[in-house]
């Protein structure tokens, strides 16, 4: 990865982020472009006389090659702390470099301790990315992440993640609710079809990031006017315009609900939308009361407001 020059990030994103990581690991956060050799020596320097009057302390006589030992452990594990929060720290500023919106409310400073506690032992690249995202939202907006969902990251594994993303791929949002559409017969196959394999959602069930009550539908309401109603459903940069037609009955279909620590993990994930996955659950669902049409997202406002493409409707071919 090329390296990010945090200094280079000006105004309240960079105020907003060193502060937030000074809080974090109890010292004024420096970047690591802006530190020097002679700073990384002391730094070192430090290191090794903190274990010393720790040793001392616990009155341990150590031998010259023990202790010798005990220094190049503890500064070896140190210096790697250190390079992970500066990666992290790196990729954190890149996403804020270009965000207009950051809050003033500041970041708890007990989610801070949490979170750096945590996150300086991560080394895996594509997990400091998921760390530098959480950390990026959470600037931007605190409380967006809670402290049971920094402990349930903490142990989840690069497998267990790269399987949340899969599923994030499925995931249509109604009503502002994310869920997983599980086919009109409930079938596994259904999802299958689409790279979802049932262990993969029992995998999601079991680390708490999905329900583990299957038979939850989501009922679209019921139209009585005289008039066409129009629902929206979403997936990633993707929008469809579902029309139920007047005095039609209420729509229901079944779905997989995220938990609360599952919702708040899909916030920082990329959904790469799946056309076949969107297209079956329209076309299942169109009959002479409800017809869908679909078009791509170009650009989201704050309001919730979207600008996008032409209506295209959905049709089987």
């Amino acid at each position: 990865m090329p390296e990010f020059n945090l200094i280079k990030l000006d105004g309240k994103p960079l105020e907003k982020l060193v502060e937030v990581i000074s809080n974090g690991i109890g010292t004024l956060y420096r970047p690591r472009a802006i530190r020097k050799e002679a700073d990384s020596k002391a730094y070192e320097i430090g290191i090794i006389e903190q274990a010393k009057a720790k040793a001392l302390a616990e009155g341990k006589e150590l031998e010259a090659e023990t202790y010798l030992k005990i220094q190049e452990r503890i500064l070896f594990n140190e210096v790697e702390r250190q390079n992970n929060i500066d990666n992290i720290a790196e990729k954190t500023a890149s996403q804020l470099e270009n965000e207009p919106n950051i809050s003033d409310e500041p970041v708890d400073k007990d989610w801070t301790k949490r979170f750096f506690n945590i996150a300086q032992d991560v080394s895996n690249e594509e997990m400091q990315n998921l760390w530098s995202r959480i950390l990026a939202g959470e600037v931007v907006r605190p409380g967006s992440f809670s402290l049971r969902t920094l402990e349930l990251i903490k142990n989840l594994s690069k497998y267990e993640a790269e399987t949340f993303s899969k599923m994030a791929n499925l995931t249509l949002v109604s009503f502002d609710s994310p869920c997983i559409y599980q086919g009109k017969n409930q079938s596994n196959d259904f999802l299958l079809k689409f790279g979802l394999s049932f262990n993969n959602r029992l995998l999601l069930v079991e680390v708490g990031l999905l329900q583990p009550d299957s038979t939850i539908t989501r009922s679209l309401p019921e139209n009585k006017t005289e008039q066409p109603q129009f629902v929206y459903h979403k997936s990633g940069n993707i929008i469809l315009r579902q029309t139920i037609q007047s005095k039609s009955p209420q729509v229901k279909f079944s779905i997989y609900r995220y938990s609360k620590i599952g919702e708040e993990l899909l916030k920082i994930i990329t959904i790469e939308p799946n056309i076949e996955y969107i297209k079956e659950f329209a076309l299942e669902h169109t009959n002479e009361n409800s017809k869908f049409e679909m078009a791509y997202i170009l650009k989201e406002h704050p309001n919730g407001s979207v600008n996008h493409t032409n209506w295209e409707e959905i049709i089987k071919k």
